[in-house]
């Protein structure tokens, strides 16, 4: 295997950040339970489940069980002061991605991974796959290939196993920020450092300071944010060509778009319009940083940058942060408001956050009978439909948090957090039971904190929540601290 042949697995970690969606609340704001916001304490496991190597033919069984055994010794080397354990489950491999999420449920591990190995005329291959739970996403490796005869072919096979243990470190990472687990985040994160050369750290060391940062948008430790997305392009310009790729544009984009996350965590929206400005004049179809940016012109109260990033975003990319940041801007246009929910409506008709959200911030007796017509036609269970019930006055407080319970904490969170988001927009609106026809910018501060409070960062309810938050820090009176 040669060196160009390990992945930078990028694309994968842009794909594993599509949000979820769900959500839950009261008109206290934070008096209301937040279920399972805090960290965990550093002792929570992340459970690896290894399954043995499939060989192919009777000939590669010996080859399989070494590979296996380098592997393990990989895992072992790397594991000890980390929350991963490994373990062997006694099942055959999956054969489908629906088999093994089911897999991963009924034994209980956050992820699978197997593989199967096979030799021909001398050459030995080897293919692995996995499943992770939290993300319920496939995932596999690069090929490796070796052959036999070559005296070269055991340190090979030594370096692909340690790349592997690597590997599988690093994917347990984004899952563990799922779930709230900072301090295993960093016990994980401090292995993985150069063990050789070559390794798989050593090959894609700007995602390991892209995880790093990561983890401070977790904490929301504005600074350790900075600094790991400004090594990550640090090593990105290390290794560009000149002129730069497209994808080397790309990457920077990406990283550059963390790195003014960063710079909104530490209060610095201007520092994030400089950055952005310049990324966005480069790479111009890249939706992140023109949400951030806009993001950015909101936090410095200037509706008319902000109006030209966000337009042709919300109608490029119709979703809620790009719609609802959109709207924020043109908040004095109802017409052009309301123009804005309807085109993301259109686009997703089934989406119930994408009607609450026209609820909550263009409240009319036309929004009240289409909100109360989808959830006639709906499963009253769905959520978040209980929120719905609960801003038409068909569902008390105390069902809507019995409503939100889970018994997985990482859905539970995550319905908190966006339950809390679209009652502090009810709350600035005037729609909040309990405060109809009075909108509170103190209560709907106080939602969007619990909202943030959840540390459900991979949520877009989340990021409109510290959007809000930073308009609402705005003098009042200035138009991007109100609706």
């Amino acid at each position: 295997m040669t060196p160009s042949s390990v992945p930078s697995l990028l694309p994968l970690r842009l794909l594993l950040l599509v949000s979820l969606a769900t959500a839950c609340a009261a008109h206290r704001g934070p008096a209301a339970p937040i279920a399972s916001s805090s960290a965990s304490k550093g002792n929570t496991a992340y459970v690896v489940g290894l399954l043995p190597l499939h060989p192919t033919s009777p000939e590669a069984a010996a080859e399989a069980k070494a590979q296996q055994s380098l592997i393990e010794q990989a895992l072992a080397t790397l594991t000890p002061g980390t929350p991963i354990v490994v373990v062997h489950p006694d099942i055959q491999p999956p054969t489908s991605p629906e088999q093994a999420s089911a897999l991963v449920q009924s034994t209980k591990v956050d992820e699978l991974f197997w593989g199967e190995v096979s030799l021909e005329n001398g050459k030995l291959s080897v293919s692995l796959r996995g499943f992770e739970r939290t993300v319920n996403a496939p995932h596999g490796t690069w090929p490796m290939e070796y052959t036999l005869a070559d005296p070269a072919q055991r340190e090979a096979r030594e370096l692909d196993a340690l790349r592997v243990a690597q590997y599988l470190l690093e994917e347990s990472l984004l899952p563990q920020m799922m779930r709230n687990r900072p301090t295993e985040v960093r016990q994980t994160l401090e292995v993985l450092v150069v063990r050789k050369p070559k390794d798989w750290v050593d090959w894609n060391s700007d995602i390991i300071h892209r995880r790093w940062g990561m983890l401070g948008r977790l904490t929301r430790d504005g600074v350790l944010t900075e600094q790991r997305y400004r090594a990550a392009l640090a090593e990105v310009a290390e290794q560009a060509s000149s002129p730069p790729s497209s994808a080397t544009l790309a990457r920077e984009a990406f990283f550059s778009a963390g790195l003014a996350r960063g710079f909104l965590l530490q209060g610095k929206p201007q520092a994030a319009v400089e950055l952005l400005s310049d990324v966005v004049r480069r790479v111009p179809d890249e939706a992140d940083s023109r949400l951030l940016l806009g993001r950015a012109w909101l936090a410095l109260g200037n509706r008319a940058e902000a109006t030209k990033v966000l337009e042709p975003l919300s109608r490029q990319h119709a979703n809620l942060e790009s719609t609802r940041l959109y709207t924020v801007a043109v908040a004095d246009q109802p017409e052009q408001v309301n123009a804005a929910l309807a085109w993301l409506q259109e686009k997703q008709p089934e989406d119930t956050s994408v009607r609450l959200l026209r609820y909550v911030i263009a409240p009319s007796p036309e929004a009240t009978t289409d909100l109360k017509a989808f959830t006639a036609s709906h499963p009253a269970a769905s959520w978040p439909l209980p929120v719905m019930r609960y801003l038409l006055g068909e569902l008390d407080e105390q069902a809507l948090w019995a409503a939100a319970k889970n018994a997985d904490d990482h859905l539970e969170r995550i319905q908190n957090g966006q339950a809390h988001y679209f009652l502090g927009e009810a709350a600035l609106s005037g729609v909040l039971p309990g405060h109809l026809g009075a909108p509170d910018r103190g209560v709907a501060r106080r939602h969007f904190e619990a909202s943030i409070a959840t540390s459900a960062f991979h949520q877009p309810t989340y990021n409109l929540a510290d959007a809000r938050l930073e308009q609402l820090a705005l003098p009042e009176g200035t138009p991007s601290s109100q609706q």
